[in-house]
């Protein structure tokens, strides 16, 4: 199973697979000038029970996961400290309203650039994983429905 995976990573230059999970379509919006903060999205899934637990960037001095709602006609965003990974389900970030956040960015995010992301995966039985991810850095009004693109990936 574990060699089917690799191939199937090899053949896919838009997935990252780590053990049991997967990660794809990882983007962030360029940022205007003076803006210190930036969203990526991906799509992410685990074959078992887990949980996304962290991220991290060396292009940004904090990394946080957030959700977005809907409250009395306002968005409103917090920090969260895991988002659920159902076993076989594909969580898509745009989608859920969830979205990972470069804070303190040490550059700004320049179309075409990549920005790198560990993201940390704890499972049901507490062992822990990481999978390396490349963000696309979209234009400036790239929007969540644009087709995936040219994404750069470490297979791990």
């Amino acid at each position: 199973m574990r060699f089917a995976i690799a191939v199937a990573a090899l053949l896919c230059a838009t997935r990252v697979w780590a053990g049991d999970v997967s990660v794809s379509g990882a983007w962030a919006r360029a940022t205007a000038p003076g803006q210190s903060s930036g969203m990526v999205q991906f799509v992410i899934s685990s074959q078992q029970e887990a949980s996304l637990i962290g991220v991290s960037s060396p292009a940004a001095g904090a990394a946080e996961l957030h959700s977005m709602t809907h409250d009395n006609g306002m968005m409103k965003m917090r920090s969260i400290k895991a988002l659920s990974l159902p076993a076989g389900k594909p969580v898509d970030l745009a989608a859920s309203g969830e979205h990972v956040m470069l804070l303190k960015l040490k550059h700004p995010l320049k179309e075409g650039d990549t920005v790198p992301l560990t993201l940390t995966i704890q499972f049901a039985d507490k062992h822990k994983e990481t999978v390396n991810v490349k963000a696309e850095i979209r234009p400036l009004t790239a929007s969540s429905d644009m087709h995936d693109h040219d994404d750069h990936h470490d297979h791990h």
